[in-house]
């Protein structure tokens, strides 16, 4: 399991030294390259949740937040011992989730940076800013999902039937 929380330290790292960039390098400026149509660096300070929402108010965000680490920890606990991909998955999301929360806590918003441009036939015109942490906990859905939707079952399904009568058998002719 701590190869497991070693990947989510590195992450909280990766999230906090990029944002604190962001800060030094990004606030108040114009967004980098100047002529990024498809991708720019843009400092942003996100004071709702996950894509600037803001349907929930932010106190029950936070504790929701909190209450998901408990039980972060209890699935990766519970995976520790099967599958990769799961507890990667969970790893991934417990960083984010350590990426945002104390900022969320202490300063009150999230320091976003990253920014993509999208088709304008989709729903957003530009893809709403985002961090490192974010992508942490998208990725980890993506692994973790996909772990429980396409493999866990399949893995269970596949695994002989143990019965307490031995069976021999016959030798082939």
């Amino acid at each position: 399991m701590l190869k497991f929380l070693s990947i989510s330290a590195i992450l909280v790292v990766l999230d906090h030294a990029t944002k604190y960039w962001a800060i030094v390098a990004l606030k108040g400026q114009h967004y980098w390259p100047a002529d990024g149509d498809l991708f720019r660096l843009d400092y942003a300070e996100n004071y709702n949740m996950i894509f600037s929402l803001s349907f929930i108010p932010m106190p029950l965000v936070n504790a929701m937040a909190i209450g998901a680490i408990g039980l972060l920890f209890y699935l990766l606990y519970q995976y520790k011992d099967q599958h990769v991909l799961p507890s990667v998955g969970l790893a991934f999301i417990l960083g984010g989730a350590f990426g945002n929360i104390p900022e969320r806590l202490i300063r009150g918003y999230v320091v976003d940076f990253i920014s993509f441009d999208w088709p304008d036939w989709l729903f957003f015109t530009r893809w709403p800013t985002f961090n490192i942490a974010d992508s942490a906990v998208n990725i980890g859905m993506i692994l973790y999902l996909g772990y429980v939707f396409f493999i866990e079952g399949k893995e269970q399904k596949n695994e002989p039937a143990v019965s307490g009568v031995d069976s021999e058998i016959p030798p082939a002719s």
